[in-house]
């Protein structure tokens, strides 16, 4: 199962954010699930394998936006379908959020953010 996380800063603003995941939602062809006024999760299909990747969105208290991305594709091929859903993701957050920045990339990163 493939799990990717990324962590992006800053992106204080509530209402910044909530319109830019409905905004990307609606580019991406979804709808946005709210669970909160700071969680959000996105189910995304891609074309043409159908592969089904759950992104979970979490505008953290420190002003930082947390990103999950899951599938079930297998890490040990790379899971490069989920890692280009991820890219096209953190791309489109950069655009939608203008300021933001990727701070920490589990793919790129390692598997545990380090505290500085």
């Amino acid at each position: 199962m493939a799990r990717f996380e990324a962590l992006l800063a800053p992106a204080s603003n509530p209402s910044d954010w909530s319109a830019a995941v409905n905004q990307l939602a609606q580019e991406w062809q979804g709808s946005a699930d709210w669970l909160d006024g700071r969680n959000a999760s996105l189910t995304v299909h891609v074309a043409p394998t159908g592969l089904q990747v759950k992104l979970l969105l979490e505008l953290q208290h420190s002003g930082q936006l947390g990103v999950l991305i899951s599938s079930r594709e297998g890490m040990g091929s790379g899971a490069v379908q989920t890692k280009v859903v991820l890219e096209q993701l953190l791309v489109s957050l950069e655009r939608l959020l203008p300021g933001v920045q990727v701070v920490f990339r589990s793919d790129r990163d390692g598997p545990i953010r380090q505290r500085a």
